[in-house]
């Protein structure tokens, strides 16, 4: 991504697998990211994040991950007071796409970068926190801040609160 190249699978899903995959396959790469990353901010964005990635040690690999994973794989933004999807992994999911929107189990937070960065993810279920963004805006000034710098400090600070309740 660093370089503007898109790793895409080259598998297809199985009809049994269609609600809800643990692996990203070709159908995911192109109906869950290829709409987003015509936008030129989005495609910044993602850059960005891959040229972080590949200044980054494996340790602050982990903490990226999960700004990647709650935002381009399962982000939500409210837009006129509704949630929409804008996450790759939640658009290829119809089974994890009417859970994100209508079920009252998950967790949605309001976006915080260092929340996000404090919080672990899965990836054999579906999501039990999402993280909402007011305005997609706020994925893009995401460029302008010091990510390394939030990366350490939520290496200094530990699993967010709710991830702890969570899992108790």
């Amino acid at each position: 991504m660093a370089a503007r190249k898109f790793p895409v699978a080259t598998f297809l899903r199985s009809r049994e697998e269609f609600d809800y995959l643990q692996e990203p396959d070709f159908f995911h790469e192109i109906f869950g990211h290829c709409a987003m990353l015509t936008d030129p901010d989005f495609a910044q964005f993602t850059q960005h994040y891959g040229q972080l990635g590949y200044q980054a040690d494996s340790k602050e690999r982990v903490y990226l991950a999960r700004l990647y994973w709650f935002t381009v794989e399962f982000g939500l933004v409210e837009q006129n007071g509704d949630l929409k999807i804008y996450g790759g992994g939640i658009l290829s999911s119809p089974g994890e796409t009417l859970y994100a929107l209508d079920d009252e189990r998950p967790l949605r937070q309001a976006f915080n970068v260092d929340n996000v960065l404090r919080t672990p993810y899965r990836i054999d279920i579906m999501q039990p926190t999402y993280f909402v963004l007011d305005d997609i805006r706020q994925l893009y000034e995401l460029k302008q801040q010091n990510l390394s710098q939030d990366v350490a400090r939520a290496m200094e600070s530990g699993y967010f609160l709710h991830f702890l309740n969570q899992r108790t």
